[in-house]
């Protein structure tokens, strides 16, 4: 899903969709103010998201002659190192530093949760499974409210906005039930 497609429908659901897309369209100083400010909401939104209830995975492979691995090193802005592999699949032991993590030297694979890069309009989420645009436009919508002063329709939007993530977040594949034998 696209930033622009997630502004785009937050703007519709608080009624200044007009002016917003006047400005992604035309590129013209009607909508501007409306459109900045819903970025901005939407990179708060898909931040919360990702640190607070749906976290985005990433798994880099990196080298060590001494065992010291800098996270800067790594793709993406971590978070929580989940584990540590080594070239052949078997977990290591690693130990956490404020600027580095310390385990075997040698090829390792590292997993961890990241949180998104900021986003322009140009831009796509980093999520593609679980959160849906209309997730992230209700998050926005709040946002946007609170921001502005709008505190009782705020605490609407947020109410429907948490309502979204609570489903989202419950998504989970159905059980099967085993079926009763008769003797």
């Amino acid at each position: 899903m696209t930033v622009k497609e997630s502004i785009l429908l937050a703007a519709e659901e608080l009624g200044c969709g007009g002016q917003v897309r006047d400005y992604l369209e035309n590129k013209g100083e009607t909508g501007k103010r409306e459109t900045e400010a819903l970025l901005r909401c939407f990179n708060l939104v898909e931040n919360e998201v990702a640190l607070d209830y749906l976290p985005l995975y990433a798994e880099d492979e990196t080298e060590s002659e001494t065992g010291t691995i800098a996270y800067s090193v790594l793709s993406k802005k971590a978070v929580r190192i989940l584990g540590v592999r080594d070239e052949w699949g078997n977990k290591i032991p690693f130990r956490l530093f404020p600027e580095f993590l310390k385990t075997a030297p040698g090829k390792v694979k590292i997993v961890y949760t990241y949180t998104p890069e900021e986003k322009g309009l140009e831009d796509s989420s980093d999520f593609v499974l679980q959160v849906s645009p209309r997730l992230l436009a209700l998050g926005m919508a709040a946002e946007y409210c609170l921001a502005g002063g709008l505190f009782e329709e705020a605490e609407v939007w947020d109410a429907k906005y948490r309502d979204a993530l609570s489903a989202a977040y419950r998504s989970r594949p159905a059980r099967v039930m085993r079926s009763r034998r008769w003797a």
